[in-house]
């Protein structure tokens, strides 16, 4: 089947990612390398049938999340949109109710508000302590010799530790909290999600009426308990609890255990690393760059016309794509843009937004990476994968892409391996 196909008068040429639905699985970084070598821009068949702008490459990107233009609000989606991916054509909103990632100025502006003022940076920085006991925590409970699951013994509950404190979740529930974050980020169909969203509701309502009566001392009490704003009502906060544990957990995991991967894949970087700590910030930021744990972020909807680099997008609704993963290795941007290096000169990253759909959250998640995984290279001196990295397999979900496990020892073996054993055979 031919990559490109002629949609019409109305529509450029077609990019078809079907044929490359495999390839998007693995690693999709070759594939939108090729599509933005031939634009920028381009109307794309998805793998699962949709259809939606793609928008690669670097500055159109950054003009897109910024862009009035384009709406956060599924209001303006197409009814085929919604059926897909809310359940009904009829329907302009998520089961959960509204938040600051689905909507727009001004709504966006007054649901924004309370979570910038409670999610302070003296609050994030007061939690460093509260990451540390955790990271020391997972960490002794590591085996020193058997192998491990850096995903699922150190950096889900790590960060599922950290998300449950700001919300004030009690333990007993955190496998439960877990369960329905990965059916909503990962569903296995659409309606896996929706569902998931429906049995979150309930929990979020119960534990926002127990806080009002007996409020504690975290973030999520903070935002309860705003003055100087207009309160968020009950069913704002909810949508808003949805939210945070969404962008604060799920893409914390993939943030950490996609640094983990790069440096255990590029033992110069890990070398550097190693031989001066005070590059973890930049190693944080390069991972960022390189292997974003959120590709795209929530899809933009063109309620206007528009143009973006050599491209018209008509205002009728379609679905716009912005791949910060393609983005973010723009050789116009980025020099050697598919290179891992920590050294890299500071650049501008879209990694967690911009304009104002910048994450607010985005300094816990840094925060709990450069923390955490000095610790872990400090506890580990001779860290090592447990498993062929081409061997790995991923994750994907509508924002996100993750390692499903990312299989560690203490230290390498003189063996190789058996799966690579069996592949050189």
């Amino acid at each position: 089947m031919d990559d490109f196909r002629t949609a019409g008068a109305d529509r450029p040429a077609t990019v078809d990612l079907r044929p490359h639905a495999n390839a998007l699985l693995h690693d999709p970084n070759p594939v939108y390398a090729k599509f933005l070598e031939q634009g920028p821009v381009h109307w794309a068949i998805q793998p699962d049938g949709t259809e939606a702008w793609l928008v690669l490459g670097y500055p159109e990107a950054k003009a897109a999340l910024a862009h009035p233009a384009l709406s956060s609000n599924p209001v303006h989606a197409t009814p085929q949109w919604r059926a897909h991916f809310l359940g009904d054509p009829d329907t302009t909103e998520f089961p959960h109710g509204r938040n600051m990632l689905n909507s727009d100025p001004p709504e966006h502006t007054r649901l924004r508000k309370p979570t910038t003022q409670a999610f302070t940076p003296r609050r994030i920085e007061a939690l460093r302590a509260t990451v540390e006991e955790h990271t020391a925590r997972l960490l002794r409970a590591l085996p020193p010799q058997a192998p491990f699951d850096l995903v699922d013994d150190f950096a889900a509950p790590l960060t599922l530790s950290m998300i449950c404190d700001v919300l004030g979740v009690p333990d007993l529930d955190h496998g439960r909290i877990r369960e329905w974050a990965d059916r909503v980020s990962f569903p296995a169909a659409p309606q896996d999600a929706i569902a998931a969203r429906q049995e979150l509701i309930p929990y979020f309502d119960q534990l926002i009426s127990e806080k009002r009566v007996r409020p504690g001392t975290g973030l999520f009490d903070a935002l309860l308990h705003t003055t100087d704003v207009d309160p968020l009502s009950h069913e704002e906060l909810r949508a808003t609890a949805f939210l945070l544990l969404l962008a604060g957990h799920e893409t914390t995991i993939g943030l950490l255990s996609n640094a983990v991967l790069c440096l255990l894949t590029h033992p110069d970087q890990l070398a550097l690393l190693r031989a001066n700590p005070a590059l973890v910030d930049q190693t944080v930021n390069e991972t960022l760059r390189l292997t974003p744990p959120a590709p795209s972020p929530f899809p933009r909807f063109a309620r206007e016309d528009l143009t973006l680099g050599p491209t018209a997008i008509p205002g009728d609704g379609s679905q716009v794509k912005i791949v910060i993963s393609s983005a973010q290795r723009d050789p116009r941007q980025f020099p050697a843009p598919h290179t891992f290096d920590i050294n890299r000169p500071a650049s501008y990253l879209l990694a967690f937004g911009h304009s104002i759909h910048g994450c607010p959250g985005r300094s816990l998640a840094h925060l709990e990476a450069a923390v955490a995984l000095p610790a872990l290279l400090e506890h580990f001196p001779d860290l090592a994968l447990a498993a062929p990295s081409d061997a790995l397999t991923w994750r994907t979900g509508p924002l996100l892409r993750a390692l499903s496990h990312l299989p560690c020892r203490a230290h390498a073996t003189s063996s190789r391996p058996a799966a690579a054993s069996a592949r050189n055979r």
